[in-house]
């Protein structure tokens, strides 16, 4: 795997089609996030409706990590499948992942390690855009980590 690039950027608002969950610890993600999105996309297809880009929210607190598995989407609403929006953010660091999940962590710290360099604090949830996600095992999978944050 190539350097990982990690850049500064704001992030546009995002309106998606999801279903949220919450686990009691990050090893409990990958079993959930995968069915959240499936079952999101199984319930836009089924209303007529396109799913666009993938992409999880995740959000870490006293009772565990947030999951917020959608697509992005600008149609009506899906029965059973809740409508939320992401606020633009002034400044993100992020970075672009290449391949398995089983490494994004190496990548998320990283990331983290950048903004702590930086000067700069994480706020709020993380967000991953899964650009590229179609192969079952990940090899060719292109997902953007994106960490808002403020300087200090």
């Amino acid at each position: 795997m190539s350097a990982l690039q990690i850049t500064q950027k704001p992030l546009p608002y995002v309106r998606l089609a999801a279903l949220t969950e919450t686990v009691a610890s990050q090893p409990e993600v990958a079993a959930v996030v995968g069915p959240l999105f499936d079952r999101v996309a199984d319930a836009i297809i089924a209303s007529g409706g396109e799913p666009g880009l993938p992409i999880a929210e995740y959000d870490m607190n006293k009772h565990g990590v947030r999951i917020t598995a959608g697509f992005v989407y600008d149609g009506p609403a899906v029965d059973g499948i809740v409508i939320v929006e992401l606020p633009a953010v002034d400044a993100a660091f992020t970075a672009t992942h290449l391949g398995t999940m089983a490494r994004i962590d190496d990548s998320w710290h990283a990331v983290n390690q950048a903004i702590l360099a930086n000067g700069s604090t994480a706020v709020g949830a993380c967000r991953e855009v899964y650009l590229q996600s179609e192969s079952e095992d990940q090899a060719d999978w292109v997902t953007e980590l994106q960490q808002p944050v403020a300087s200090s």
